[in-house]
């Protein structure tokens, strides 16, 4: 069973869902109206089968990756650049294939309109948590990160050539400090990448103590100093972070273990000149600059209250156009009194905000089922729209309003699909609308990279998804979506 996280609040209650919406074959929009939660068809092609608002296109044929680095896409200097782990069978079957496990980077080009692809690291390890980061320079080239999942205590590191992420340099590797251990120990996963306007590059991961650590480079990323322990979770599995920037600001959401392991919460704070503070800027405690720290991630400003009912786990974090947080998480409903990997079947989506005095945060869609058996809090994913942190993107395979299976048209099988939701009331209030719909595969793990442009440019994984330690059929793909009307 679950850790137990006593609240001293009573369980959520639910907002009335008795209006039942069947998605898949409503040609108007219908509302819930106690929930103020909207669903609409797009005007033509809802009853085609594998329906996607937008050209779609395939950037690689098969690929995948985890949540928790960044920035797994970039569009810069008119290209898309995505990076992925390619799966042949299973884990174990396939490591005779020399592909297995590749790292690969796919760059499709705005202008022409040409997808290519390159092997960044060949035959490295069939784990989507392998996915790199990638950072842009000032110089034209890209940087990128990547590590295997838990099994070392090597950090690998390239550069492209000069506006070209087709062209990578030889491998580089910093050691973390420590001892390796098969998923525990000092051993490294995820990267997350930041350049800070003094030109100092930041590399948040996991490392020693199992802990979120970094590492920074003063040169460019040629080379680089393990900087410290950012902070400790429960000394149970691992705490969670996800990441994102405000000039010399990072601010972070965390949580206090994997949520297979414990009832999570989560707590918001940032870093800035050396400190981390809590949301309302009190401090908590000087960054560590060695392997020790003192600071746990509940010393941070609650954002969400977990308990056996309401488990929590990020799927993304941004900023305001007043460069305040908005967080999206999914809550696992069904797991008290389970054993662990027994729940899973009733997730939702949250919403929250800072409104610079407290944290607002509410439900606002029904996340369906879990992604594969035996992780009962992996979902569909979600992501917000950087440039529009009112605008987020869902993978689901329920109704988002009502919870109801969606069942394809197509196959009449039950498929995640993708739907953008807009809020024009600080996240009150959502109108969702199809992105993908009747699909004989699912659309999983949804993407936004920044973008300087009107338009959206929406990533994805579109097939099967059957465990993250190397099964997936899904390929990496891709659609440009308009301006809202």
């Amino acid at each position: 069973m679950h850790s137990k996280l006593k609240s001293t609040k009573e369980p959520r209650k639910m907002p009335n869902t008795n209006v039942q919406l069947m998605i898949a074959c409503l040609l108007v929009a219908q509302i819930d109206m106690l929930s103020g939660q909207e669903v609409r068809q797009p005007k033509r092609g809802s009853d085609t089968a594998d329906f996607v608002a937008g050209d779609l296109i395939t950037l690689n044929d098969n690929g995948a990756w985890s949540w928790f680095m960044d920035e797994r896409a970039v569009v810069d200097r008119d290209k898309l650049i995505v990076g992925s782990v390619r799966a042949v069978k299973d884990y174990n079957s396939g490591k005779g294939d020399p592909n297995w496990g590749n790292v690969e980077v796919a760059v499709h080009d705005l202008a022409s309109g040409e997808t290519r692809s390159v092997i960044l690291h060949k035959h490295f390890e069939q784990d989507d948590h392998d996915n790199p980061a990638f950072l842009a320079l000032p110089d034209g080239r890209y940087l990128c990160v990547y590590t295997k999942h838990g099994a070392e205590l090597s950090i690998y590191y390239r550069f492209s050539a000069p506006g070209n992420p087709l062209v990578w340099s030889k491998p580089l590797i910093f050691d973390s400090p420590g001892h390796a251990e098969h998923l525990g120990g000092d051993s490294v996963t995820y990267s997350n990448l930041f350049r800070f306007p003094s030109g100092r590059i930041f590399n948040f991961y996991r490392g020693v103590g199992h802990d979120p650590n970094y590492m920074f480079s003063d040169d460019g990323g040629k080379s680089w100093t393990h900087g410290g322990r950012v902070m400790k979770g429960r000394d149970g599995y691992s705490p969670y972070l996800k990441y994102t920037q405000d000039g010399d600001t990072i601010h972070f959401v965390a949580t206090e273990d994997h949520p297979r392991n414990y009832d999570n919460s989560l707590y918001h704070g940032f870093l800035r000149e050396g400190q981390l503070c809590k949301s309302d800027g009190s401090v908590v405690g000087k960054l560590s600059t060695d392997v020790e720290t003192s600071v746990r991630t509940w010393d941070f400003t609650r954002v969400f209250q977990g308990d056996p009912d309401n488990v929590a786990w990020m799927t993304d974090i941004e900023l305001d156009d007043e460069k305040r947080p908005v967080i999206l998480f999914s809550v696992q409903k069904d797991g008290r009194g389970l054993p662990p990997k027994q729940g899973g079947d009733d997730l939702r989506y949250h919403y929250a905000r800072w409104d610079g005095h407290a944290w607002q945060q509410r439900e606002i869609a029904y996340a369906g089922s879990r992604l594969y058996p035996f992780e009962d809090d992996y979902t569909g994913l979600a992501a917000i729209d950087p440039s529009d942190p009112t605008t987020v993107y869902i993978s689901t395979n329920a109704d988002p309003t009502n919870g109801s299976p969606l069942i394809s048209q197509a196959d009449q099988k039950r498929h995640h699909e993708i739907f953008c939701g807009r809020s024009n009331d600080g996240g009150q209030t959502w109108r969702w609308n199809p992105i993908t719909a009747n699909s004989t595969m699912d659309n999983l793990r949804p993407i936004v990279p920044k973008w300087h442009d009107d338009r959206t440019a929406l990533v994805w994984m579109r097939g099967r998804y059957i465990h993250n330690h190397g099964e997936w059929t899904t390929s990496v793909v891709a659609t440009f979506l308009p301006p809202p009307e």
